[in-house]
């Protein structure tokens, strides 16, 4: 069984990701970063929590870029250590995924992006799956502003809950 270790290593970073997709999958990574970039993009409290982590951690990411999901929020979790250098990404295929996360996390199928945030050793302290919580709440009535990108905050929040509740717990 391949460790999370060794799959972070050989998982790609978030520019050569994105440098496989089509223009129109290109442009829709464009667009979130653009909309993440902007002014007011994130709350104090999100950028607040973002300077609160000590901790180191890894998001390894399962993920393709012909998927819209994959698209905001892998481009959210590229934000996110570009903000926070104490958080690393790291992207493998579905199928990568698939032969080496699917049974492991006893997962019936793969959804993507599947997110596994590991520790400063390489421990799962959690996941995200395909969608941010808010989304995933929200019903069908969030979709529309979902896929356009007004929930990228969302994707950063879950993260951070799964990283706050990791060092609250170490501090004990």
């Amino acid at each position: 069984m391949t460790s999370y270790q060794a799959l972070f290593a050989i998982g790609e970073r978030f520019d050569a990701f994105v440098s496989r997709g089509l223009p129109a999958e290109i442009a829709a990574v464009q667009r979130a970063q653009g909309q993440l970039n902007g002014e007011g993009a994130l709350s104090a409290d999100t950028r607040q929590r973002l300077e609160a982590v000590v901790g180191r951690y890894h998001l390894l990411a399962a993920g393709e870029m012909w998927c819209p999901d994959c698209q905001l929020n892998l481009t959210a979790m590229d934000h996110l250590q570009r903000l926070q250098p104490r958080v690393a990404l790291a992207i493998v295929s579905k199928g990568r995924a698939e032969h080496a996360l699917k049974e492991r996390l006893n997962l019936e199928r793969m959804q993507i992006p599947l997110v596994v945030i590991l520790d400063e050793g390489f421990e799962p302290i959690g996941r995200f799956v395909e969608q941010p919580q808010a989304v995933i709440s929200g019903g069908e009535a969030s979709t529309p502003d979902y896929r356009a990108g007004r929930y990228l905050e969302s994707t950063l929040d879950d993260l951070l809950t799964i990283i706050e509740s990791h060092e609250k717990r170490s501090r004990r």
